[in-house]
């Protein structure tokens, strides 16, 4: 049984005594406003890398969570990250041309490499009419000599539009730039020159992304004085414009093109997130014209070790039990996303924020006939509020329907209809509250027929062989943090191994010294880790320890075992120039050995085709998850084992 909050019962007791004076506001169906293009979600910076490990049916009742039109936050737009083999912000996402030759060579498989093209297809399979956005965070390596702004990653991103396209099925609705570097503006130009040489002018180029104050919406300002940029551009952006409290340049209204919020954040999950979701979503069209608000996280599909947890609508990273949580900030772009559908509009008389009564409201209408919805948050008010709306014009004289939050413990909740008399009608509102009132009927507060599954530690004895792994992806439950890690399979038999193909560090945008993969759960303290590699060249392999500390730019700690092709090894801590022990081995270059990793407490021992070479005490570090690494260079590996406590 859930808890009741007392508090919260007295507090909504005595608000019932206390009504504030009636704010009224007329809602004119004829008046003007800008179009409405939804809220959506990002997925990106390695996001939403777990939630294809889930087994069905919860995959898919995740999913109808996410995108399912009138079940729960019936996502308008998915913008997603073009896969650049770097780290950007939580792992490293499979590009479709790891190296040029593939670029100039496409082939389907290259198509089917990590999950966005997947997410892109789920999203489209349940609503067909979501829009899809892609962005760069950073690059492969190759591109354009290490230069992002060049012609051939004008081409890259013309090259994975029209994969998508032959290979998958999806079209993409929009393309922006470089997620948080600042743009080049002859580039921009450059770039709609290419997607319209390639055939893709119906691809329109969303531009800004920007989250430095000083940077925000300064692609406004270049717009306003260059006619050339702006016939490129369709749509601006800038990210998190609710820091600045939605203040933009005059130029942004003066340039007439849509306003976007490219990445606006609700972290933690809770009813704290969903207050400020709610906020968002109201306050973002009276104060800045704001047409389309894009969340990161999409969902929650990271490990809790990971930078910048607990970012998404939803929590879903832990495949292994099936258990997800669909948390309060869903239900708040509910309440506008069932309400509206991109192409309503805005009513700007109706459309208002009172900041000194703690609430703003928003009033939509669908310009082919007389219905409209008006959304109301009220999370900042201090005592109940009356609003008296006024209808005049072309408006549907429909009841109204209500569904109304508040707190935690009210979600989503639908309440008793409206009838207007004689053209008005009145509400009152609780506080930290959000109403949805409409003349449309369908929503509903989805519910899976599938009970969630309890959720369930990591599991502490694991071994794959990769043979049953998708090709193409990571092995389930491994996190791709750096570098390009995929299943392949050999030539000559039907084995399937894990290979690292990056041969040069990437563009950059979260930088990471070398390629690695994570595996595992932070609290391990003893680990036994196996691992089959094979150096087919020159460079190194890795395996490593008791990783923790993945916050920002942070100097991973750790333990780091390394052999060489010519056998040359050294035992490290990864955070520091320190080496603990270090010798040589014969060569081991073109042929698979055995590799043992063995942390128990301070003792710390390495075996290469079970003999012993490496026994030392330390105790620098404590816990924390295991990973397979290397150089820039090619590096396999097959039948991985660890058994953890």
């Amino acid at each position: 049984m859930k808890k009741i909050n007392i508090f919260k019962i007295v507090f909504l007791f005595i608000c019932s005594f206390t009504v504030a004076k009636a704010q009224t506001i007329v809602i004119n169906g004829s008046d003007g406003g800008r179009t409405f293009e939804g809220i959506g979600g990002l997925s990106a910076g390695a996001s939403s890398r777990l939630l294809i490990d889930y087994p069905e049916p919860y995959r898919s009742d995740i999913l109808d969570y996410l995108f399912k039109p009138d079940f729960g936050a019936n996502i308008y737009e998915l913008k997603v990250e073009t896969e650049g083999d770097i780290n950007s912000t939580d792992g490293s996402e499979l590009s479709f041309a790891h190296t040029r030759e593939e670029f100039l060579h496409p082939k389907k498989e290259y198509f089917n490499r990590g999950y966005e093209w997947w997410l892109m297809k789920e999203a489209k399979k349940r609503n067909p009419a979501i829009k899809i956005e892609i962005l760069q965070w950073g690059a492969p390596g190759w591109i354009g000599n290490e230069k992002f702004y060049s012609k051939e990653n004008a081409k890259y991103i013309a090259a994975y539009i029209k994969g998508l396209k032959k290979y998958q099925g999806i079209n993409i609705d929009y393309t922006g730039i470089r997620n948080e570097v600042m743009y080049d503006i002859n580039w921009i130009k450059l770039l709609r020159k290419t997607l319209d040489e390639e055939g893709l002018s119906k691809v329109k180029i969303d531009v800004g992304d920007q989250w430095k104050p000083k940077d925000q919406w300064q692609i406004a300002k270049d717009i306003a004085k260059d006619p050339q940029l702006s016939k490129a551009v369709y749509a601006i952006n800038a990210h998190v414009p609710e820091e600045t409290k939605f203040s933009l340049p005059a130029e942004a209204q003066q340039i007439n093109k849509p306003i976007w919020s490219g990445e606006s954040h609700e972290t933690g999950g809770d009813w704290k997130a969903a207050k400020k979701v709610a906020k968002i979503n109201n306050q973002s069209y009276p104060l800045a014209k704001i047409t389309k608000v894009i969340y990161w996280s999409l969902i929650t599909s990271y490990p809790d070790y990971l930078t910048a947890p607990n970012s998404g609508f939803m929590k879903a990273n832990t495949p292994w039990s099936g258990n997800y949580e669909v948390q309060p900030p869903l239900w708040m772009v509910a309440h506008i996303n069932q309400f509206a559908h991109p192409g309503w509009r805005y009513l700007d008389g109706a459309s208002k924020n009172f900041k000194e009564k703690g609430l703003s409201v928003i009033t939509l209408k669908n310009p082919s006939n007389g219905d409209y919805s008006i959304v109301i948050e009220s999370m900042d008010a201090k005592e109940p509020q009356t609003i008296r709306f006024k209808l005049k014009g072309n408006l549907s004289n429909k009841a109204l329907e209500v569904w109304r939050s508040t707190f935690e413990s009210v979600l989503f909740q639908k309440e008793t209809n409206i009838i207007p008399r004689h053209n008005e009608f009145t509400i009152t509102l609780l506080p930290n509250s959000v109403y949805s009132l409409t003349t449309t009927r369908g929503q509903q507060k989805g519910k899976s027929k599938n009970a969630i599954p309890a959720s369930a530690i990591f599991p502490k004895n694991f071994k794959d062989n990769f043979d049953k792994d998708s090709l193409n992806r990571q092995p389930r439950f491994f996190i791709n943090y750096h570098g390009t890690f995929e299943v392949v399979k050999e030539k000559k038999s039907s084995n399937q191994y894990l290979k690292q193909g990056s041969l040069q560090q990437g563009i950059n945008w979260f930088k990471q010294p070398y390629p690695r993969i994570l595996f595992g759960d932070s609290s391990w303290k003893n680990t036994a880790t196996a691992v089959d590699f094979l150096l087919p060249d020159t460079g190194l392999i890795r395996i490593e320890s008791r990783l923790n500390n993945f916050s920002w730019n942070s100097n991973i700690g750790g333990y780091s075992f390394e052999i060489n092709d010519a056998g040359n090894w050294k035992l490290k801590l990864t955070n520091k120039d320190s080496v603990l022990k270090q010798g040589d081995y014969k060569s081991v270059k073109g042929k698979w050995h055995h590799l043992q990793f063995n942390c128990a407490g301070p003792h710390l021992t390495v075996l290469i085709d079970n003999k012993e070479i490496v026994n030392v005490h330390d105790t620098t570090f404590k816990s924390g998850v295991v990973a397979l690494a290397s150089g820039w260079n090619e590096a396999c590996f097959d039948n991985f084992e660890v058994k953890a406590e």
